[in-house]
């Protein structure tokens, strides 16, 4: 399985490019609302949090559990072609590390039967529409399973599988040998019996 993030060839993908905002708001003292300046980052397991600060807390948990959910369902959904999570963190002001963007990387190659290629396109396409927020790339990688899944129904038929338009080609190819040479509506009228449907 290939997994290259945010590249749109056919040969591998990745949904559920989810991302929240990953600012922290500054303080007028130049430090962020978790209490680092300059880059040193200081331990916050004894201080208490301003107000600001617990929302930005509870903010950080809400973007994690959302982001945890929106890849869990492209994992679920997507299965043997869904690889696992990676997940992008902030730092909050309490000092833990927030989920704050994540994507799965999903296997869009095809197969080497185009019945397999379209059942793969149909569960990848399932997949990277399974989150209840679909984010762009989300709907570009199901765009694109779909157009692989339409070519592979094409192949189908250009193999002559048991398509309704194979049949109906076949149908067709019989109707004219039993008519005649150059058989149609009104074109064999003194050459054969014809068929009428």
């Amino acid at each position: 399985m290939q997994a290259v993030a945010a590249d749109l060839s056919i040969s591998g993908l990745s949904i559920g490019s989810y991302s929240t905002s990953r600012s922290l708001p500054l303080r007028r003292d130049g430090k962020d609302t978790a209490g680092a300046q300059d880059g040193k980052s200081g331990s916050t397991d004894s201080v208490t949090l301003s107000d600001a600060a617990q929302q930005q807390v509870q903010k950080l948990k809400q973007a994690d559990t959302s982001v945890r959910q929106h890849e869990a369902a492209h994992q679920a959904a997507g299965g043997a072609h869904a690889g696992g999570a990676s997940f992008t963190f902030t730092r909050g002001p309490d000092g833990k590390n927030y989920a704050t963007a994540g994507e799965v990387p999903i296997d869009v190659s095809p197969e080497s039967e185009p019945a397999a290629t379209v059942a793969k396109m149909e569960q990848v396409k399932a997949a990277a529409l399974a989150p209840a927020d679909p984010s762009p790339q989300d709907l570009r990688v199901a765009a694109q399973a779909n157009a692989a899944k339409l070519q592979a129904q094409s192949e189908q038929r250009r193999q002559g599988g048991d398509t309704a338009s194979g049949r109906a080609a076949a149908a067709y190819g019989a109707a004219q040998a039993l008519g005649g040479i150059g058989g149609g509506i009104g074109g064999n009228a003194g050459r054969g019996r014809g068929l009428t449907v």
